[in-house]
């Protein structure tokens, strides 16, 4: 817990330096499919309440990284999907998250552990979400 909490800190602040992203709002982006997702889906891919996943949106949507649209057949329901803006910040932003994650695991450790925590944590990731998710880049 306390390395997870240390990375998660570096990352949270890089984030917001580099791209003005809370790690809610980039945990967002990133389950956002390319092809676009419902609300309630992006409420069980996103560790958020209903209610609170909606604010998010509405401020992503606000500041043009996202569109939410009404969906025909739900009156309540509605359709994310990221915008060309959105697309191109979190593409900077997982590259910001990629950075911290390197440097804090990857430089740090060999080879052959780096190979064994891939392994643990594939393991763990496969027991806990038997289900493929699909990849947003």
């Amino acid at each position: 817990m306390e390395v997870h909490t240390t990375v998660l800190r570096k990352i949270e602040r890089e984030l917001a330096e580099r791209h003005k992203l809370s790690i809610s709002e980039f945990d967002t982006l990133v389950n956002i499919p390319l092809s676009g997702t419902r609300l309630r889906e992006l409420k069980d891919r996103v560790v958020l309440s209903q209610s609170a996943i909606s604010r998010l949106c509405d401020r992503l949507a606000d500041r043009g990284l996202i569109t939410r649209s009404p969906v025909d057949e739900d009156m309540r329901g509605a359709a994310i999907q990221l915008t060309d803006a959105g697309r191109k910040l979190l593409r900077s932003a997982v590259r910001t998250n990629a950075e911290v994650v390197e440097r804090e695991f990857g430089d740090r450790l060999s080879e052959p552990q780096l190979e064994s925590l891939r392994e643990i944590l594939d393991q763990l990731h496969t027991r806990n979400h038997p289900e493929s998710c699909e990849t947003t880049q």
